[in-house]
C-alpha cells in the first residue's frame, strides 16, 4: 500500500513542474510578444491625431513625414523614411506604415509584421 502511494506522489510532482513549466513558458512569450503590439497601439493612435490634426491645417507632405517619424522614434519604432507613405491633398489626409519587429523566444525567431494606418477627409471643404 506504501509503494502505491509514494507513485502517486511522485505523479503529483511531475504535474506541479509540469504545470509550472507551461506557465514560465507562457510568461515568457508574453513578455517577449506584448511590447512589439504595446508600441503598435500607441503609434497608431499618435498616427490617427495627427492624420485629424493635418486635415485642418497647412501642413506639408514632407513635415508631416517627419511627424510621422518622430511620433516612431517617441513610441520606440524604428521607421525609416521609405517605410512611410504620406499623400495629402486640399481635403484628405493618408499615412500608410508597414514594418517589421523581429522577436526573439530562444527556440525559434518570430518576425511580427505590422501596417499601421490612418485617414481624414475634411468634411466642411467642397
Amino acid at each position: 500500500m506504501k509503494s502505491a502511494n509514494r507513485c502517486e506522489r511522485g505523479f503529483v510532482s511531475f504535474s506541479v513542474i509540469l504545470g509550472l513549466a507551461i506557465l514560465a513558458a507562457i510568461a515568457f512569450a508574453s513578455i517577449r510578444l506584448l511590447p512589439p503590439y504595446i508600441a503598435n497601439y500607441r503609434f497608431q493612435d499618435s498616427i490617427d491625431n495627427l492624420a485629424r490634426t493635418a486635415t485642418y491645417s497647412t501642413i506639408t507632405e514632407a513635415d508631416l513625414r517627419k511627424d510621422v517619424l518622430r511620433q516612431a522614434r517617441d513610441v520606440g519604432i524604428q521607421l525609416q523614411d521609405k517605410q512611410v507613405v504620406v499623400q495629402k491633398d486640399r481635403t484628405t489626409v493618408s499615412i500608410r506604415i508597414s514594418y517589421e519587429v523581429p522577436v526573439d523566444l530562444l527556440a525559434r525567431q518570430v518576425v511580427l509584421k505590422f501596417a499601421p494606418a490612418a485617414g481624414n477627409r475634411n468634411i466642411v471643404a467642397r
